[in-house]
């Protein structure tokens, strides 16, 4: 449970709404970084078991979906988002698989733009050294302990380091396509002609429906004492 320290918290929270995205199947937290910082480290760390941040959506995003989001609910009431606003709409396979879709062609995208961002940084921090090496006394120069020397030799490793971290810019650059290349992979739905792919989430779904119809009967149970009296 969370500690009684969140009792303010729980004030002005209460009567909140906690939002039930239909679309993505999980629920949503809104409260400003204030308020997250307030909390006690018990109640951060009960928060991040459940939720992630999401800043494409500005709130704390649960980590599991329907229909196994009790445990993220019952964190939101003990927050004081004692209501549910349901938002969006429920969407079908396949309109999922679109927006899936669309979302990995924008990563994608961005992915490839880093790349090539990361790539001009390391051309340019190699620029100088490239220049230099093709005077082989500037590679070849000993160093020499005079005020000249030291101040040659200081420019040069400066120019050499400055070199060497431009091949990091470059990994990175290779890593950016990589993801990329698997985000276009995502876009185009190979994963559909892809048997055990589709057999795990045959496997999901027929997990989801048993836990929703066990869900269904405890709500008849429920409704029944509550006919009862």
């Amino acid at each position: 449970m969370i500690n009684t320290t969140n009792n303010n918290l729980k004030k002005e929270r209460d009567n909140m709404e906690y939002i039930r995205n239909m679309e993505t199947g999980k629920i949503e937290l809104h409260f400003n970084k204030a308020d997250y910082q307030a909390l006690p480290d018990s109640t951060k760390k009960l928060i991040k078991s459940n939720f992630l941040f999401s800043r494409y959506s500005g709130a704390w995003v649960s980590r599991c979906k329907e229909p196994n989001l009790y445990h993220a609910v019952q964190v939101a009431k003990q927050l004081g988002f004692t209501e549910e606003k349901r938002i969006g709409e429920r969407l079908s396979f396949a309109e999922q698989q679109e927006r899936k879709a669309d979302r990995a062609e924008s990563r994608a995208e961005r992915y490839e733009e880093c790349a090539l961002n990361a790539e001009g940084r390391a051309r340019v921090m190699q620029a100088e050294f490239n220049d230099c090496r093709k005077d082989l006394s500037w590679v070849t120069q000993p160093n020499i302990n005079s005020a000249g020397g030291r101040a040659f030799t200081n420019r040069r490793n400066k120019i050499v380091a400055r070199y060497e971290k431009g091949f990091d810019e470059y990994r990175k650059s290779e890593y950016f396509r990589e993801r990329a290349e698997i985000a276009r992979d995502t876009a185009s739905n190979s994963q559909l002609n892809d048997k055990v792919y589709l057999n795990n989430r045959i496997k999901e779904c027929q997990k989801s429906i048993n836990q929703l119809n066990k869900n269904i009967v405890s709500y008849e149970e429920i409704l029944t004492g509550d006919r009862k009296g």
